[in-house]
């Protein structure tokens, strides 16, 4: 208050005017001093009179000055004292405007802020609004709004600011801070400032500011939804209250080959057909979400949609997915499917597939068969631990001590994503490998291999593996594989030995070339050598084996064989023939000698056989003439000479003709006359042979037949031949008084004809050679024969197809056993069977009773 005194007082007129004069009266007081001062003593009179003149002159124009000054001095005081009077006036009106705007300012939560010409911000608030609004205390860090306001409000403020500075557009905008409070920003230009003003939203102002943020929120979304739907690749449409097209989606527009959303809905172009929207609006009008599957067609293509539509209070929404790659890719999905469960059902392991829920979805004819489950039982959905639970009941599983411990570590795949084996050794010596994997879905694949027989064989494998090598090591042939590159893979000892090779150094694998240089040293033939060498390096398709002989310089022979291995490789055999080829030159030698020694014999037998069979038939033709009584008559011992010389002849002449059967067999020349013929012609031709010798020797022969035996095929002749030979025989070993047996019986497809006598027998240790030629042994009796008949008969019935065997024990008779094959049969035909002819049973159980 001192200070506006003191400008107050120095602007008064008359302090003015005072102070005015005391300057002039020093001026003047100078101005004399200095015209009345001390004058030189040599100045004249003349010019003290000037400094008088010009003093007063000084002095006057001073008084006049200071006259005229005070006049104007005073009127202005007097304009100074008005104007003060007029601005302090207006001071105090302007003072109580300043406090009625202040109050007003003050009495409304709100921040001002105006720029100038200046362009600098100014900022004008107030404590209410600062409150809880998060608006700072600071006008510099007011200016930055975005360090106060929220991104996108600060956005929109700086933006409505620039285009009230660029062409003075108002604006009257929400705001939100960052502490979440709602400010009203207005900004306009007011006499060339641009005024922003901040207040804080209540009221039906909030109510506007909300139902404005909604209103974005919602054409944002509104926004958004709209371009989600046109980006959709199906149709989508929207219809109003009448049932009108009222928006479709870009898809839409797409699919019915319309130019624009304007002319869909203009011209109300529907996409599907007027039956199925008939259906819609049924569904919608029963307030029912309609979908349902359709084939449409569009322009020249025919679509599957899966439709949907909805109620919207009035208006409805619907859309057509395009299920056609669907349906397609279904179809192929159910296929392949299919395909899979028919390929998994011949597969031998079992496959077991869970759901997430435990239950079994699938399962192949393999886990039927592995288990002996029921497939009706599986079919509905059995549970994991129920199929644990059912096959522990059978005895199934392996024995545990803790089951439900050992279940629940079975179940653990459900939970697990890592693949679990184990091996299930079941109670009937199964061995079951279990593999287990978590699906996607969240189930669980199961695959049991049955791995009893792949270990019985690997163990069989492993122990023919062991024995082939062992039997390899120990083999007298040289054995050795050379693989694709050449080289030494696998040899033997003998291999080694063979060709004196260090075994040490074949360990090492060496090359076929470097084994020849170790080997030439005993062999020095190139041609064979490079034969094997080609045969173990070439790449050809089509090896061919090889085999040779090498004669080494030691005087040894070597046989090889060079064989390809299906894997490339080559297998060389190497056999020390030379113990071999000197018993096989023995052998020819020695087996040339026996065939020109058996020529020789053949060739006497039947020269010696023609030329006695020449006189001896004279010999019996005429012994036969002299009996005759026609020639003449001859006494008692003359009829006994000649019929002993006509029996003698008629023995060596079957003696000879034996020989000579033998011999044509032998030549392969022998012809056989296979017929039809009676059993009873064969049996009655033999026994007449033998008649005159039964009763020579005073033996019985007993004949059987077993009932439905009628005839047989074969060489009659040879048949009675056959008889006779083996009865024959029977004679020779019988003692007197004791009788022969013939007995003929059918034996599966055979006939059967059983000689048995009463005669000393043959011991077991000669019954091999009783068929073998020119063998004959009287066993302690008086029969003396050639040996043939036997082995004549042998060969006959071999050359008819049937078989011989004979079963004789010491002292208990012989029983001689031939079977012809029937060949078929004929009806029933007389026989000389007496009506109690029976089977005979023949076995070696019953020889006593034969023998009996």
């Amino acid at each position: 208050m001192q200070i506006d005194e003191w400008q107050n007082k120095i602007n008064d007129p008359q302090i003015l005017l005072s102070i005015g004069l005391i300057a002039l009266s020093l001026l003047c007081v100078a101005f004399m001093m200095f015209a009345f001062g001390e004058v030189p003593k040599n100045d004249s009179l003349f010019f003290l009179n000037i400094r008088i003149l010009l003093l007063i002159g000084v002095i006057g124009g001073v008084l006049s000055v200071t006259a005229v000054a005070a006049v104007f001095f005073l009127q202005g005081a007097q304009r100074a004292y008005k104007a003060e009077a007029q601005a302090a006036s207006q001071v105090s009106e302007l003072q109580k405007k300043l406090h009625s705007l202040e109050a007003i300012l003050n009495a409304e939560p709100q921040l001002l802020m105006f720029w100038d010409t200046s362009g600098e911000p100014s900022v004008i608030t107030n404590n209410l609004l600062q409150g809880d609004t998060g608006i700072p205390s600071e006008s510099k860090e007011i200016v930055s709004f975005r360090s106060w306001l929220e991104p996108d409000s600060a956005v929109d403020l700086e933006s409505a600011l620039e285009q009230m500075f660029k062409v003075g557009q108002a604006f009257n905008i929400m705001l939100k801070t960052l502490v979440g409070a709602e400010l009203e920003a207005d900004g306009r230009t007011v006499g060339g400032r641009i005024i922003l003003k901040f207040r804080d939203v209540a009221g039906w102002r909030a109510e506007l500011s909300e139902m404005s943020e909604l209103k974005r929120r919602m054409k944002a979304d509104a926004i958004s939804k709209q371009t989600l739907l046109d980006a959709i690749p199906m149709p989508i449409w929207f219809r109003d209250g009448d049932g009108r097209l009222s928006w479709v989606n870009h898809s839409y527009v797409k699919l019915v080959n319309a130019q624009s959303l304007e002319s869909v809905t203009k011209k109300q172009i529907e996409l599907l057909e007027k039956r199925q929207r008939v259906d819609v609006v049924k569904a919608l009008a029963q307030g029912q979400i309609y979908r349902s599957q359709h084939h449409t067609v569009v322009g020249d293509d025919r679509y599957v949609f899966d439709t949907i539509a909805l109620p919207l209070g009035s208006e409805s929404a619907g859309i057509a997915i395009d299920v056609a790659a669907l349906e397609s890719a279904k179809g192929e999905l159910d296929q392949h499917i299919a395909a899979h469960a028919r390929t998994l059902d011949r597969v031998s392991t079992a496959v077991a597939i869970f759901g997430p829920d435990m239950r079994l979805n699938f399962f192949n004819q393999a886990y039927v068969d592995i288990w002996g489950l029921d497939p009706v039982w599986l079919e509905t959905g059995a549970k994991d631990g129920e199929i644990l639970d059912k096959l522990r009941t059978l005895r199934i599983l392996p024995e545990q001590a803790d089951y439900q411990d050992w279940k629940q570590k079975q179940l653990e795949g459900y939970a697990s994503n890592d693949v679990q084996e184990d091996w299930w050794y079941l109670p009937d010596s199964r061995a079951i490998h279990v593999v287990s994997e978590q699906r996607p879905d969240g189930g669980v694949t199961y695959l049991y291999d049955d791995a009893t027989e792949r270990i019985a064989l690997e163990s069989r494998y492993n122990a023919l593996f062991h024995v082939q090598k062992e039997t390899l090591e120990n083999l007298r042939e040289g054995v050795a594989v050379f693989g694709t590159d050449g080289r030494l893979k696998l040899f033997n000892k003998s291999y080694a030995q063979i060709w004196k090779l260090n075994s040490q150094d074949l360990d090492k694998g060496l090359h076929i070339e470097r084994i020849i240089d170790l080997c030439s040293i005993l062999h020095e033939d190139d041609r064979s050598w490079g034969q094997i060498k080609r045969a173990v390096t070439s790449i050809s398709e089509t090896r061919q084996p090889l085999e040779g002989q090498l004669n080494r310089l030691d005087g040894s022979i070597i046989a090889y064989a060079c064989l390809p291995l299906p894997d490339g490789a080559t297998l060389l055999t190497y056999v020390d023939m030379t113990d071999t080829k000197r018993a096989e030159l023995m052998l020819v030698e020695r087996n040339e000698a026996l065939e020109a020694a058996g020529r020789l014999k053949n060739d006497f037998i039947q020269s010696v056989s023609y030329e006695l069979r020449t006189p001896l038939t004279n010999i019996i033709g005429f012994a036969d003439l002299l009996i005759n009584p026609a020639i003449g008559f001859l006494n008692d011992r003359q009829k006994d000479y000649l019929s002993d010389i006509s029996a003698s002849s008629s023995t060596l002449l079957a003696i000879i003709n034996d020989i000579l059967d033998l011999a044509t067999i032998d030549a392969g020349t022998f012809e056989m006359k296979l017929e039809r013929v009676k059993v009873a012609d064969v049996i009655k031709s033999a026994a007449l042979g033998v008649r005159e010798r039964l009763v020579r020797t005073k033996l019985g022969l007993d004949i059987r037949v077993e009932p439905g035996i009628d005839d047989f095929i074969c060489d009659q002749k040879r048949a009675i031949q056959i008889l006779y030979n083996l009865l024959s025989n029977a004679i020779g070993f019988s003692p007197q008084g004791s009788r022969i047996r013939l007995l003929c019986t059918r034996d599966q497809d055979h006939i059967a004809f059983t000689v048995v006598d009463q005669g000393c027998g043959i011991p077991e240790d000669e019954q091999n050679l009783v068929f073998d030629r020119f063998e004959s042994r009287s066993q302690g009796s008086k029969h003396r024969g050639t040996g043939l008949g036997l082995s004549l008969a042998k060969s006959l019935v071999d050359l008819h197809g049937g078989d011989i065997k004979l079963k004789s024990k010491s002292g208990k008779g012989t029983i001689v056993i031939v079977r012809f094959p029937e060949k078929g049969s004929l009806k029933s035909s007389p026989h000389l069977a007496t009506p109690e002819a029976s089977l005979i049973d023949v076995s070696p159980k019953n020889y006593d009773k034969l023998a009996s």
